[in-house]
């Protein structure tokens, strides 16, 4: 509003740019920031600098300084937050167990960015109409103190989890002649990345011509803003709590395309019908779309990228974000003069139908194809006690380690005396465990044998002998070791042992 009564719609594209380029500045830094100091301590420190920064605007509007203060104070405000999104979406699968967790914890994520983005633009639109910005600004800064003390107690089952895969040194910043190999890597997840930036740049259309459909399309006034951006973020809830049918599975790639098409065709309807109910009807639309889009998007990228390269997948997908808003905060003001606000919303909305068709049939297929094996492991690691607790980012690390081993009834699967270097997983059949004659265990599909040696440094105290055909998968003794480091896994493990010992003394 400030910016708009200044200099009209031009001047409010010019304020989505100067909020824009620090983003795309900033974003490629949050791989190095996350491994050199943890994700959670990165996040907390962003939005105490947010709440500075929504204190100064205040004290700007309030001392009426010039609105290029504002401009400023926006950019470092925007490029600090830029930093947020690639950080969460890359730590949300250190903290889900299973896919479905995963989708519930997108799921809370848009939850939240749909209440925000209803009730914060209808409680700015009154503060603005009754008192002004300041009011606005001083409740946003609270927001972003409440947001730095919320994430200081977020706890990770390990430090590789919490620096989201990256390295500790800092040293695996996302450089830009390394984003096309990267993009090369994963060529699905990058498809997604472009239809998120397609969907960006139509929302950068959106938001620079918000101010003027409210006054000049739809004569709602200049609380009409809050009233629109309030419509979408009420679709945001309501396609936030839709998603919680979402369990992660093949369906995602349809519903993400679906929700693409979805977002920009009701800005084509508006721009046909210029009715403030329609409008109203369609950005609810639009919200809902956007709250499914999100979450079924996210969760692709973040499974179809490894955990090495998740965090960087993101960086790299928030400064192309930041171009796609940049580009569609510059392209509104001379689509306006071109054809007009109408034929702008038009031409902006059907961007997205368009990239539905051309990208929805490699999405789909790819979800629907997902890798069974890596499905079939991660079950297979969920059902044995030790791995129950560890994160999806730990199974996965798990899955790529295991390798499949088959044994003859009457075979030694592992003899007592010998040395520990490998933990055996058992997918099918029966193990007996003895030792000087006693069976002390008959383990089975899920169980697991070798971990006392291991987690103990002791040679092996039993032996273990198939007393069918058995399926199994070895794990060497570094990659279990890493994986039942954290606490949730460690108490499971010395749980485990003890009872197993105990037994062995009883027997």
């Amino acid at each position: 509003m400030v910016a708009y009564d200044e200099g009209g719609t031009l001047a409010v594209g010019i304020l989505g740019a100067v909020r824009v380029l620090p983003a795309i500045v900033a974003a490629p830094f949050a791989t190095s920031l996350v491994g050199r100091f943890r994700g959670d301590r990165v996040l907390t420190a962003i939005n105490v600098l947010r709440c500075g920064g929504a204190v100064a605007t205040a004290f700007v509007v309030a001392a009426d300084l010039p609105v290029e203060v504002t401009y400023v104070l926006a950019g470092v405000v925007a490029g600090a937050g830029s930093l947020v999104r690639p950080i969460q979406n890359a730590l949300l699968p250190a903290l889900a167990r299973t896919p479905g967790e995963l989708v519930a914890s997108n799921v809370a994520s848009s939850l939240g960015e749909g209440l925000g983005t209803f009730a914060g633009p209808l409680l700015a639109g009154a503060l603005v109409a009754s008192t002004g910005s300041v009011q606005a600004s001083v409740i946003v800064a609270a927001v972003f103190a409440g947001a730095a003390a919320a994430v200081t107690g977020v706890r990770f089952e390990g430090d590789t989890d919490a620096r989201g895969g990256a390295s500790a040194s800092g040293g695996s910043r996302a450089r830009l002649g390394e984003i096309p190999q990267l993009l090369r890597r994963y060529p699905v997840a990058s498809l997604v990345v472009g239809d998120f930036v397609a969907q960006v740049f139509v929302r950068g259309v959106f938001i620079a011509l918000t101010v003027a459909v409210s006054i000049e399309l739809l004569d709602l006034g200049a609380g009409g803003v809050g009233m629109l951006n309030a419509a979408v973020g009420l679709g945001g809830l309501a396609g936030a709590l839709g998603s919680l049918r979402l369990a992660g599975g093949a369906r995602l790639g349809a519903v993400f395309v679906i929700a693409l098409a979805a977002w920009g065709l009701p800005l084509v309807v508006i721009g046909a019908w210029p009715v403030a109910a329609v409008a109203l009807v369609g950005l609810f639309v639009t919200g809902v779309s956007n709250a499914i889009l999100d979450v079924s998007g996210f969760t692709l990228v973040q499974r179809g990228v490894g955990n090495e390269d998740r965090v960087t997948m993101f960086a790299v997908m928030e400064g192309l974000f930041g171009v796609g808003l940049l580009t569609g905060s510059l392209a509104a003001p001379a689509l306006d003069a071109l054809v007009g606000t109408q034929g702008a919303l038009v031409a902006a909305g059907a961007v997205l139908p368009l990239c539905a068709f051309l990208s929805g049939r490699t999405i789909r297929r790819a979800a629907s194809g997902r890798d069974p094996v890596a499905e079939e492991h991660l079950v297979l690691l969920r059902s044995n006690e030790l791995f129950a607790p560890l994160p999806l980012t730990a199974l996965d690390r798990l899955s790529e380690g295991m390798t499949p081993r088959s044994f003859e009834p009457g075979e030694v699967v592992m003899r007592k005396g010998e040395p520990g270097d490998h933990y055996v997983l058992i997918e099918e059949g029966r193990l007996d465990v003895t030792d000087g004659g006693r069976t002390l265990a008959t383990l089975g599909p899920g169980d697991g044998v070798g971990e006392i040696a291991l987690l103990r440094e002791v040679p092996r105290t039993a032996t273990a002998t198939a007393a069918t055909h058995v399926a199994a998968y070895t794990i060497d003794a570094p990659v279990f070791l890493d994986a039942v480091a954290g606490p949730a896994a460690a108490a499971a493990a010395e749980r485990l042992v003890a009872s197993r010992l105990e037994r062995s003394r009883t027997a």
